[in-house]
């Protein structure tokens, strides 16, 4: 781990007026006033038990390893997709100022898997500007008034090169590594493509990973981003056109980037590996399972059964295993770039529920088994339901504190299952004959069984009635092979009060809190439960309730390599995040204010969560005076 501190600088006080991002009396806002979806309490009925569910699931594991495993993959596997629009309200406006809570989530992953992936870009990425002067309102991000037909409302981003500052000094503090959006529609037409890539390469350095150089080409013309008849030939042409304009010459593109009209299969049967081989770097996808873009929106309750459901997981992916296999083939990489439950903010009871964790659990651990490189989790602003993590509304940010969704749990096992050697592998065990209700992975190391994910997704109605037990050997029985069972395991469970639940889980006893209690931290005692298996049968008992995550350790080192031990992660404090101008202002304007952050509008890429106005509009807002001015002091980076 770093030993870096992250000092909180302020240059100047007009640029805290402008960038204060909390406005108080003594008087707290009532959390119930907030109704965007990041804050949503919608409780959904869990879906009933199987009528046949089977108590006992046996897998028979093999010594040296087992016919089907995955290429070797890293545990930084589920990594974060971050709008652009939205970038510098989770990580910050200024390299000076990275919100620690950011920093601390990244470091927990970094624990655990030794690293994580990054991808900032998006529907607001095609347009974007950067404006190397800074913008008229003074924020790193500025949004204006989109004028495609997308059901996201995009609105059009200018940005500033403190974008990529802040990046780039992320990853001196944890191992971060990036992809980034380049502006594609107008086709570097005044040159701010070209801009943008110098600047993205020359400042992130060896920590790019890649650059996306299309997002949803296939809805180009539905969005009317270019014209009706835009085809498959067309997107070909212009990429063409960008690698020739921005001499692109290395392999350093992800592409096609394809979601929703056309897919990868029909992209490689026209050309597009073919012709563009010197300069790819990744083969990628961007799939949602579902999508909540309709107006009114959807029912969530019928859908809720298919995010219970391994052969549903398996069902997402399958799809791309032959693409991935030519990619691979090909010597090149293969990932989903954008991806969560469902597409425009996801759904009210699912996509913020402990549900939520079991099907995203599930589902790194099939791509891990299908070849994908990177799997990337997307963030919108406050009104989307699928957040990993959300900071509170602006104008609550004195008195709250973050909120983890549950989904990032899943997070933290993808990445302690894999672990940081880079040569976990991977294979779908089918467990209890391909039950849906549940699922199971071997991963292996070097050829040694190392861990086991176990998946009950059984919310039962009376308690207990839905536990499994995974009975698992490795070689004896009927292979051929000398029994190897350990004589021990250790077991980490993700676990909660109910399906339905949105706070208070628990990852081996730690917990981030309920909603708005969360710094990025875990906080509790850590629980590893050491389970004695049977050496005279050579097979070892592992429970699983319903509904939970069981994730085994069949070796001591297969607990070093993932972090899972770690009890106090090194981190980042959050003490001293907020020190900002604190004006007085009148309640009654205050309660009717956006409350957004940096006074900006956060939910650039959801429904309803785009509005713009201008710096003056808002400012003019304010009665009362400045009464005090905190100046930034040092937050050191600190053990937990």
């Amino acid at each position: 781990m770093h030993s870096k501190a992250l000092i909180l600088l302020f240059a100047s006080y007009s640029a805290l007026v402008d960038a204060a991002v909390t406005v108080y009396t003594t008087t707290t806002p009532d959390p119930a006033q907030y109704t965007v979806a990041s804050t949503d309490q919608t409780v959904l009925n869990a879906p009933a038990p199987p009528a046949n569910f089977n108590p006992a699931t046996y897998i028979q594991l093999y010594d040296g390893g087992m016919t089907g495993m995955s290429n070797p993959v890293s545990g930084t596997l589920l990594g974060f997709s971050i709008e652009l629009s939205v970038a510098a309200m989770l990580m910050g406006e200024k390299a000076a100022v990275i919100r620690p809570e950011f920093l601390n989530y990244c470091a927990l992953l970094e624990a655990r898997g030794g690293g994580i992936t990054i991808r900032v870009g998006g529907n607001t990425q095609d347009k974007a500007t950067l404006n190397l002067n800074g913008n008229p309102n003074g924020h790193t991000i500025q949004k204006y008034q989109g004028s495609d037909a997308a059901k996201t409302e995009t609105p059009e981003v200018h940005f500033t090169l403190d974008l990529l500052l802040v990046m780039a000094e992320i990853s001196k503090l944890v191992n971060a590594k990036w992809f980034f959006g380049i502006p594609f529609v107008n086709s570097n037409a005044n040159g701010n493509a070209a801009l943008v890539l110098q600047n993205v390469e020359s400042l992130l350095g060896s920590n790019l990973l890649g650059l996306q150089m299309a997002n949803e080409p296939d809805l180009y013309s539905i969005n009317q981003k270019k014209a009706s008849t835009y085809s498959i030939q067309d997107f070909m042409g212009d990429t063409n056109y960008m690698i020739q304009n921005l001499t692109i010459q290395k392999p350093i593109l992800v592409g096609p980037s394809v979601c929703c009209m056309w897919n990868i299969g029909q992209m490689l049967d026209a050309g597009y590996l073919t012709r563009f081989q010197p300069q790819i770097k990744f083969i990628d996808a961007m799939h949602y399972p579902d999508n909540n873009c309709a107006q009114p929106k959807e029912d969530p309750q019928p859908k809720y059964k298919h995010y219970l459901s391994h052969n549903g997981v398996q069902n997402l992916v399958k799809p791309y295993f032959e693409p991935a296999a030519v990619a691979l083939a090909a010597g090149k990489k293969f990932m989903m770039m954008e991806t969560n439950t469902a597409s425009c903010g996801g759904f009210p009871g699912i996509s913020d529920s402990f549900a939520s964790a079991l099907w995203a659990t599930d589902y790194a651990m099939q791509m891990a088994y299908g070849n994908f490189t990177y799997g990337l989790l997307h963030f919108g602003g406050q009104n989307v339901y699928y957040n990993p993590f959300t900071p509170p509304p602006t104008n609550m940010t004195k008195v709250r504190k973050w909120t983890t969704g549950a989904i990032f749990y899943a997070q933290l096992i993808a990445a302690e299952a894999l672990g940081k050697s880079g040569n976990a592998r991977v294979i779908d065990l089918h467990i209890d004959n391909n039950a849906d209700d549940r699922a199971g992975y071997a991963i292996y190391e070097n050829g040694v069984a190392s861990r086991l994910v176990l998946v009950n997704y059984v919310q039962p109605t009376t308690p207990n009635a839905n536990d499994f037990v995974a009975t698992f050997a490795v070689g004896g029985g009927q292979t051929g092979l000398p029994a190897v069972t350990p004589a021990t395991v250790k077991v980490k469970y993700l676990r909660t009060d109910s399906i339905n639940s949105k706070d208070n889980i628990t990852w081996a006893g730690q917990t981030f809190g309920a909603q708005f209690e969360s710094d990025g931290r875990l906080y509790g005692d850590l629980d590893i439960v050491t389970i004695q298996c049977n050496p005279a049968e050579g097979t070892c008992n592992v429970p699983v309730p319903g509904p939970s995550v069981a994730l085994v350790f069949l070796t001591d080192e297969a607990v070093a390599s993932s972090g899972a031990d770690v009890t106090q992660a090194q981190t980042f404090a959050t003490t001293v995040t907020t020190g900002r101008a604190v004006p007085t202002m009148d309640q009654a304007l205050l309660l009717v204010s956006n409350g957004r952050s940096g006074a900006d509008p956060l939910g650039a890429t959801s429904k309803g969560g785009s509005t713009v106005t201008s710096g003056a509009e808002r400012r003019a807002g304010m009665v009362g005076a400045f009464v005090s001015l905190v100046v930034g002091a040092a937050v050191a980076k600190m053990f937990l």
